[in-house]
């Protein structure tokens, strides 16, 4: 098998793992003890994350495997970035969330996204998949919006976390949720935000690499964006005072990272057409 066949092998395979989300998502909205163990907050998040997995990223997994199947190398780049948000999104489910029905099938949507994203980066050809990017792509704004966001995401647990440990104590997230540590800190700190500084280094350094993982990676901040929006509409329904804020801020952060995103694939057509 030679590496496209491979890599549309891996495209395929983003419809069981959209019929995995699907039933994963269902199971955490309509089962009820689903979330029995859950503190009410964390039910309230999980309950609204599954609706945004199950009303927004099932169909844009979906849409995007296709593009990417029909050969738009943008579609595939922005496929790998849906597969990187459920590969972070799964940790969570997986490690955080108190063992239930759903575990075996949190195992195989983190386990398929994860090796079906190995698999495309070992077979993708770089500077092909760079050509898709128009010559007014604008590096240097995408890199600075990743510092940004990958310096914030650190002073953001910094602020919790430095604290709490001088106090001798836990977070207040972490007593609140119930759980032995922050998990969501964790992926943050030790994943989220070292890939952030590290492509906004390498789109700064003008590297092929950081061209391909900045669309990725702005693929990955809207989603996880987005999916805030009914998470903090679910929490200001039940009384929840930080979800408007919660749903404000993820709408901020995926329009940001859409307009960013539509940039990276604007070809410019003098340069395209061969003129000045």
């Amino acid at each position: 098998m030679n590496k496209t066949e491979q890599g549309r092998l891996s495209l395929w395979l983003s419809f069981p793992i959209a019929l995995l989300l699907t039933g994963t998502s269902l199971g955490g909205l309509f089962l009820p003890y689903t979330y029995s163990a859950e503190t009410r907050l964390q039910a309230v998040q999980y309950a609204g994350n599954d609706a945004g997995n199950l009303f927004l990223i099932v169909p844009f997994l979906t849409f995007v495997a296709i593009m990417a199947l029909r050969g738009s190398a943008a579609g595939r780049l922005v496929w790998m970035g849906t597969l990187v948000y459920l590969v972070y999104d799964f940790l969570g489910y997986a490690f955080a969330v108190h063992f239930n029905a759903m575990f075996l099938a949190y195992c195989a949507v983190l386990g398929l996204s994860f090796f079906v994203l190995e698999e495309s980066f070992l077979s993708m050809p770089l500077q092909e998949v760079t050509r898709c990017c128009g010559p007014r792509t604008p590096t240097k704004i995408i890199a600075t919006v990743l510092l940004v966001m990958g310096l914030g995401i650190v002073l953001h647990w910094m602020s919790a976390i430095i604290p709490a440990e001088f106090a001798g104590r836990a977070p207040q997230t972490v007593r609140e949720s119930g759980l032995v540590t922050e998990t969501t800190a964790v992926l943050d700190l030790a994943f989220g935000a070292p890939a952030c500084l590290i492509v906004a280094i390498l789109l700064f350094r003008h590297k092929p690499l950081g061209i391909v993982l900045g669309p990725i990676m702005l693929t990955f901040l809207g989603l996880s964006g987005l999916v805030l929006a009914p998470m903090g509409i679910a929490m200001a329904r039940r009384g929840f005072v930080t979800g408007g804020g919660l749903c404000f801020i993820g709408l901020g952060i995926a329009t940001g990272s859409t307009v960013l995103l539509a940039y990276c694939f604007r070809k410019d057509k003098a340069v395209s057409g061969g003129g000045a």
